[in-house]
């Protein structure tokens, strides 16, 4: 290992694939195939030097909703033409100092607004952006490495100073590389060279020792080759060895390797959790589960493998997870909370007609954030966008007082801009028992013609004491140019465009819970019941829009009553009820909702 202040050149790493419609979202993830290349870029030229550019459209000055004040957007300066920002994770691209809250650091990977060679992208750079006054003015700190090719960053902070993770060539080879501010907001970073070649896209965490724990994997280019995770510890000098996480398993679907999506976090003291997303890894129902390994010891030794969600059959389908995803733990607590999309893998892309955001909590249950028809996505696509599912790249974060759980995403709309691709608009919703139950949506963005898409929450928030407001900080996409540009596997791509880094603070007017039930349920509502097939208990959930008799009753194959749930006077809401089937035969079962003059009756499968 050594380090520097770097001045350097570069290799290239491209990103290129294929984009397959054959009814299977897993070939869907086939699209990002890595190409490594051995052209070196010169340093002579500084890009995206200029002014900011006045955008051709109007920033919104803000609104108020219900009780909460959606801020003003504010550019970060860091604009460019690079509008496929992650590989999958979540990378927090903004981070508050809570030790003083007016410091804002924020990371984004853009190239240059006069690179029209999306392919191989020479002028693709990691931004290091920064604000004193709390988020309402930026300073561009340039680029880190200094104007050498780097890919898709990650941004911490240690003891209010930056620490931005990310891959390029530095040392001669392609690598996950560290950056660490000097002092805070300087943007004059240190680099530590990474002595393994190849592991890239780099999640990190600062550990409770100030060590920095990074979570890497190499992209392999044929779908014979394993795709292997590794572990490395920055122990305040060096990078130290790679420690092997997880060794995908054949057989693949697609032709590329598994391509994990992986996550990193940790409580802030020792407990460090890895989340592991094979997804191109088959299993018994020819989708991937998703794993989780976690250590007590800032990621000295690792426990074993777990799997914390498998794919299920609802109905005739396979409920697969599909899309990007994040982790974060509870501070300070043995909580972690894992956010993914999940959809039916059906024929063809009718799977986004049944897009749902999920919510995997460390005491092994199960939550329906959100599903496509509560927020408008889109069923179907006008033109194919490479790993942009309809509600996908999720972002979750705490308040400080750790009352509140924040969730952003990015929603695919049924609007198209003149490209003819769908737009894309940010929403996000909060929960105040431990993601149990979640407010309504709330939607940030409605720019029909413009893209807004990656958004990413500060992993600190204010909030909570002496009845202050609370506060929620978030950067986004937004680009005129709707459509991909910069990547698109082998569909078409968009028209050039330039896109910007947009800052915003969505301000509660008042301690924030979640909304009377009474309010968000609109209609009568029998869910498919979770998990399904089961054994031996599954959750049965149901909305009622008035007061009202309520029986709910479970039926054999025959017809014949076997189970009454509920048989009472509810209140109008959204319910839920576990029926246990310890004492009942393998088999198809029937439950039927009745109340007032609605009944609906679904179908749900007991296996032993």
């Amino acid at each position: 290992m050594r380090y520097k202040i770097f001045n350097i050149l570069i290799l290239l790493i491209i990103t290129s694939g294929v984009l397959v419609a054959d009814g299977n979202i897993k070939k869907y993830y086939a699209a990002e195939n890595m190409i490594f290349g051995e052209e070196a870029y010169p340093i002579a030229k500084v890009w995206n030097t200029a002014p900011v550019p006045v955008p051709f459209f109007n920033l919104d000055p803000g609104f108020i909703s219900d009780t909460m004040v959606i801020g003003p957007e504010i550019m970060t300066t860091i604009f460019g033409s690079y509008d496929y920002k992650t590989n999958g994770e979540a990378n927090h691209y903004l981070q508050v100092d809570p030790t003083n809250p007016l410091l804002y650091h924020s990371v984004d990977m853009q190239m240059d607004t006069t690179d029209l060679d999306p392919a191989t992208a020479p002028t693709r750079r990691t931004y290091y952006a920064y604000s004193s006054d709390g988020g309402l003015t930026w300073t561009n700190a340039g680029t880190v490495p200094v104007n050498l090719r780097s890919g898709y960053p990650s941004l911490r902070l240690r003891s209010g100073t930056a620490v931005i993770a990310n891959h390029n060539t530095s040392g001669g080879f392609l690598t996950s590389n560290l950056y660490i501010d000097l002092v805070p907001q300087l943007g004059s970073f240190t680099e530590y060279l990474n002595p393994v070649p190849l592991p890239i896209w780099p999640q990190i965490e600062v550990l409770s020792n100030n060590n920095v724990g990074i979570l890497s994997r190499p992209q392999h280019v044929t779908g014979t080759d394993y795709d292997t995770l590794y572990y490395q510890i920055w122990n305040g000098t060096v990078i130290g060895p790679k420690y092997i996480m997880y060794v995908t398993t054949p057989p693949y679907t697609g032709t590329v390797g598994s391509n994990t999506r992986f996550n990193l976090a940790t409580n802030g003291n020792g407990l460090l959790t890895a989340a592991i997303a094979p997804v191109l890894e088959d299993d018994t129902l020819g989708a991937s589960r998703i794993y989780q390994r976690t250590s007590n010891d800032n990621g000295v030794t690792w426990g074993p493998l777990v799997t914390i969600y498998s794919p299920f059959y609802e109905g005739a389908d396979v409920i697969a997870a599909a899309g990007g995803s994040d982790l974060v733990y509870k501070p300070g607590t043995d909580k972690w909370f894992y956010a993914f999309p999940a959809t039916k893998d059906s024929v063809g892309f009718r799977f986004y007609e049944s897009t749902r955001l999920y919510l995997k909590k460390s005491d092994g249950s199960l939550i329906r954030i959100v599903s496509r028809e509560e927020v408008g996505a889109a069923e179907s696509y006008y033109q194919p966008m490479a790993f942009s599912w309809n509600i996908d790249f999720p972002s979750l974060a705490w308040s400080a007082d750790n009352n509140v759980l924040y969730c952003a995403y990015s929603v695919t709309t049924q609007d198209s801009g003149a490209g003819g691709f769908n737009s894309r608009d940010i929403f996000y919703q909060y929960s105040t028992d431990e993601g149990s139950t979640w407010s309504a949506p709330i939607r940030i963005t409605n720019t029909p013609l413009i893209d807004e898409s990656y958004p990413s929450l500060s992993y600190w928030n204010k909030g909570g004491t002496g009845g202050a407001t609370y506060d929620l900080n978030i950067v986004y996409m937004k680009d005129p140019g709707v459509g991909p540009y910069a990547f698109n596997g082998t569909g078409t791509r968009a028209a050039h465009s330039v896109n910007y880094q947009i800052f915003r603070k969505i301000t509660e007017a008042a301690p924030i819970g979640i909304k009377d039930p009474t309010s968000i349920v609109k209609d009568y509502k029998l869910e498919q019941n979770f998990p399904n097939p089961f054994n031996p208990a599954t959750v049965i959930t149901y909305n009622l829009p008035v007061n009202g008799f309520v029986t709910l009753k479970v039926y054999d194959i025959t017809g014949r009553e076997v189970k009454t749930l509920v048989n009472e006077n509810q209140t109008r809401g959204s319910k839920e009820i576990t029926f246990d089937g310890s004492n009942f035969a393998s088999g198809i079962y029937f439950y039927s909702l009745t109340v007032n003059e609605f009944t609906a009756t679904k179908k749900m499968i007991l296996v032993k």
